[in-house]
């Protein structure tokens, strides 16, 4: 039998526990060979009974992540929120449909612009709005609302905490298993990433492929000293579309490789 030889082309997800299962089985179904290191993770933020009558109350209830939802429901009858529901991903409005068992909308680009686009949240004066999120999330959403004269108020179900990390084993293992290409999500796992790992190792870093999901992420990596060559935006955080950028680079380096041989 003709033993082929192992693929150079390894991909590193980072996703926060609980969040990657999908796309690590995407990657085992393409024989994508694959390392998995998260470098946050979430922690149940208590919500008071202040903040629990504000989402009894409000006009308009907005959840931004899969944590989200299962840290608030963990605390709160989510089927007595009687206010339109709103997610601003697929995966956080599947789940926030299971708490409910009601119809939630989300955008298609999966992004807080997208939801800000939806035609829904364009005459919102008057109304108050809640949004339940994470510790330090991003302004825009309320942002976007409060300039079309919504009241907004936040919710924080959980908080996100960085793991502790030995920055220099993972640098020396991701070169052991020929990490070509790191998969991130959000901007804090792609600065905690120069920030865990030495200096020594950013020049590594820097020539690897990268699959981000947002051209906001993709200035940060720039910033970094990431070559915008080396980066594919992927068309949301969806596994497939992740799964689908993270091919397309793949064919990529194959390619080059296989030009680099031919000479």
């Amino acid at each position: 039998m003709l033993q082929l030889p192992p693929d150079p082309f390894s991909v590193l997800i980072t996703r926060p526990a609980g969040r990657a299962d999908s796309l690590l089985d995407g990657l085992e179904q393409l024989s994508i060979p694959h390392a998995y290191q998260p470098l946050i993770t979430t922690q149940q933020v208590t919500v008071k009974p202040r903040e629990q009558q504000l989402l009894l109350d409000a006009d308009l209830v907005i959840f931004v992540s899969i944590a989200a939802v299962t840290c608030l429901e963990t605390q709160c009858d989510l089927t007595k929120l009687q206010a339109p529901l709103f997610a601003v991903g697929r995966t956080t409005a599947a789940a926030l449909q299971r708490a409910t068992t009601r119809a939630v909308t989300a955008p298609d680009d999966q992004r807080s612009e997208g939801l800000l686009a939806l035609p829904q949240l364009q005459d919102v004066a008057g109304k108050h709005i809640v949004i339940v999120r994470g510790n330090a999330g991003r302004e825009l959403i309320k942002q976007g609302l409060l300039a079309r004269g919504a009241k907004v108020s936040y919710v924080q179900s959980y908080k996100r905490v960085p793991l502790p990390l030995d920055g220099q084993r993972l640098s020396d293992q991701w070169r052991q298993q020929q990490i070509q290409c790191i998969v991130v999500t959000s901007n804090e796992i792609l600065s905690l990433l120069f920030q865990s790992l030495p200096d020594s190792a950013h020049d590594w870093l820097r020539q690897r492929f990268w699959v981000l999901i947002s051209p906001r992420m993709q200035e940060t990596a720039i910033s970094f000293g990431i070559a915008p060559a080396q980066i594919m935006l992927a068309d949301s955080a969806h596994d497939q579309a992740l799964l689908d950028a993270i091919c397309q680079l793949r064919r990529k380096f194959h390619e080059r490789t296989e030009s680099g041989a031919g000479h």
